[in-house]
């Protein structure tokens, strides 16, 4: 089948107006290993430009398998691996409410 989950991206107000879909990269290690790359450069108080920071790095960072490799969608869904929310002002991601990250830094810019 896949690897799939949906990410989700929040700022102090609001969330972005679109999830991530990957298909090969859900797993709770791969999330966090590209959310942590792209954290220096996701704007921690503006998730719009947060999560396009984060989809150019999953774009840059996963292995492509066809076109299912990464999407962008308006909904989320419980795929394998669930849904991810990385929280910004708190510094965490979180997957079906539990946390698998912290301490995270974003971009102050």
């Amino acid at each position: 089948m896949g690897n799939r989950a949906t990410i989700e991206v929040k700022d102090e107000t609001d969330s972005a107006p679109c999830y991530a879909y990957v298909h090969w990269n859900g797993a709770p290690e791969q999330v966090v290993e590209v959310v942590v790359k792209a954290a220096p450069v996701m704007r921690a108080r503006d998730c719009q430009y947060a999560m396009a920071r984060l989809i150019g790095t999953c774009h840059l960072e996963i292995d492509t398998k066809g076109g299912l490799s990464l999407g962008v969608t308006n909904y989320k869904e419980e795929f394998d691996n669930g849904h991810y929310v990385v929280d910004m002002p708190k510094g965490k991601i979180t997957n079906e409410g539990k946390v698998i990250a912290e301490g995270l830094e974003f971009g102050q810019f």
